[in-house]
């Protein structure tokens, strides 16, 4: 961003009707001598979250339920539940056909039934081009984060380590908003872990605790000559890692040394996997043979985390990047990149540390960090040191 002072002007959010709107001011902010201009916003945005995709039909409960088509000045009540399908020229609820691309659902309650989960906000019914159904929830940011803490964490842990997990999740949020995916022209997040886990409402209970931390921090981002590039994962097994490292972009970030994490509960884990177990995930991946003969793990020169990994068969040798390696295995199976292999007669035995890709944030590091009396903004600043905080609504 231009560094030069600059007038407050008004830009068009991303993109949809009501789109936010930003503001651009210029009360410099000054951190390791970096120069940086916030944005502030008027009102509070509106996120849009991809919480099914590709199914052929859905059932939706909620109190006093409405829909309404682009093309329908007003919405009309519909029964609940309602069961949607899709047709070749729109969508079908109950018997009654609408004629169109896109169908908002809604409730007077503005509390959304889909299977067991429980969506605040408004859900957004899209036809896809396979003639199948991508479902949207569409909601004020805030409201979001209490259904992503419950989905990242706990509403059990330390208020200020929920506070710090909502300060990290707005940010990588508006940050997505902003520069908006090729693959999501239509909204914003996935809801999985390919952006950040959402499970929506849990009850007034437990969202009233997050709820707290929510306000707290409200309108909080962090931010280093623009939003700042914010990861989180659930344990670095003592030392975080960098962002070129994992992925090979050119972002800023910080490997920390982390003793905060030592109670976490993946501090060190194994996984024993037969030899044909590991022929057959990597074999559309190259690699050809009958016997794992050995693996290598090659590791970053300053980093306890794998580079490579490099697999030798009877009648070849594979070599892949450690994440690559460990997407083909399973991220839940094989927790992290940072592990010791060895090769047995009977099984292949990876011995590791963390959970996670370990950039930014260890969620139990912030957790200890809490519990020993850290407040939101030291945890924020240990586990991201170059970030400025700014409030931007």
């Amino acid at each position: 961003m231009n560094e030069h002072p600059a007038l407050p002007v008004q830009m068009k959010g991303v993109r949809g009707e009501g789109a936010t709107k930003w503001r651009v001011v210029h009360p410099d902010i000054m951190k390791l001598g970096v120069r940086s201009f916030c944005f502030s916003l008027l009102i509070i945005p509106t996120i849009r979250v991809a919480v099914l995709k590709d199914i052929p039909q859905v059932t939706i409960q909620g109190d006093k339920l409405w829909a309404k088509t682009q093309s329908q000045e007003f919405p009309e009540e519909i029964e609940s539940p309602a069961k949607i399908q899709s047709t070749p020229h729109g969508f079908k609820i109950g018997n009654i056909l609408y004629q169109d691309s896109t169908l908002q659902i809604g409730s007077e309650e503005e509390v959304l039934q889909v299977g067991e989960k429980k969506f605040k906000g408004e859900l957004e019914i899209q036809r896809t081009a396979r003639n199948k159904l991508l479902i949207l929830n569409q909601l004020p940011m805030e409201d979001y984060l209490v259904g992503l803490v419950h989905g990242e964490i706990a509403a059990s842990w330390p208020i200020e380590a929920i506070k710090a997990q909502v300060v990290a999740a707005r940010t990588y949020a508006m940050r997505q908003q902003k520069e908006q995916s090729p693959g999501k022209q239509n909204y914003d997040l996935e809801s999985n872990t390919d952006d950040q886990v959402y499970i929506g409402s849990l009850g007034k209970t437990e969202d009233r605790i997050v709820e707290q931390a929510v306000k707290a921090t409200e309108g909080e981002i962090l931010w280093h000559s623009g939003f700042y590039p914010v990861y989180f994962h659930s344990c670095c097994g003592g030392e975080t890692e960098t962002v070129e490292r994992v992925w090979g972009k050119k972002e800023i970030s910080s490997s920390i040394v982390d003793k905060f994490c030592e109670q976490c509960p993946y501090s060190s884990w194994e996984l024993h996997l037969s030899a044909r177990e590991l022929l057959d995930l990597l074999k559309s991946h190259g690699l050809e043979g009958r016997r794992i003969k050995s693996i290598a793990a090659e590791k970053y020169e300053t980093s306890p985390r794998n580079a490579i990994i490099i697999i030798e068969t009877d009648q070849m040798s594979l070599f892949l990047g450690a994440t690559e390696f460990r997407r083909i295995v399973g991220y839940k199976d094989l927790k992290s990149t940072w592990f010791d292999v060895q090769v047995t007669p009977r099984e292949i035995i990876f011995k590791g540390k963390g959970f996670g890709h370990g950039v930014g944030l260890c969620q139990w590091g912030a957790k200890e960090m809490a519990q020993a009396g850290k407040n939101y903004k030291e945890i924020l600043e240990f586990y991201y040191p170059r970030a400025v905080l700014h409030k931007v609504y």
